[in-house]
């Protein structure tokens, strides 16, 4: 990746549908241009996909939660693949710190989000969780 690529990124950040008619309009740079720089990012890694995120009238109408997990070292691949197996479990990070993982959990209902809390203290090497469930988004730049 090059200084001309973080443009491209930034646009695309924003919108990731932008066709590259208008990505090479705005970059002010040839559509071929565009698309063999989306090339060699894709090919690279650096681009690994296109997502979609869902508007705020849905994400509200459901319960999202953090949830911060404590583990045992010796078992966190085993964890982790245990995690993986829960749908409501959106997102998985590592992190340094007190806490070992945190996961990001996306439900329908206050009973849901309490299933999907007591299937993951049940799995084997969690020592403890913490979870905060997400109130509003006052901003997401993602």
């Amino acid at each position: 990746m090059n200084e001309k690529d973080k443009p491209l990124l930034s646009l695309l950040r924003r919108n990731a549908r932008m066709s590259i008619t208008d990505l090479s309009r705005r970059l002010g740079v040839s559509r071929t241009t565009v698309q063999q720089r989306l090339s060699r990012l894709e090919e690279s890694g650096a681009i690994s996909g296109y997502t979609l995120r869902l508007g705020p009238s849905l994400v509200q109408s459901g319960i999202q939660a953090h949830a911060n997990l404590r583990t045992e070292p010796r078992s966190n691949q085993e964890i982790v693949r245990a995690l993986e197996k829960i749908p409501a479990i959106d997102t998985l990070y590592t992190v340094s710190g007190k806490i070992d993982l945190i996961a990001i959990i996306q439900v329908d209902s206050a009973m849901e989000l309490d299933r999907t809390l007591d299937r993951i203290s049940a799995i084997a090497g969690i020592i403890s969780t913490e979870t905060a469930v997400i109130l509003n988004t006052k901003f997401n730049r993602h």
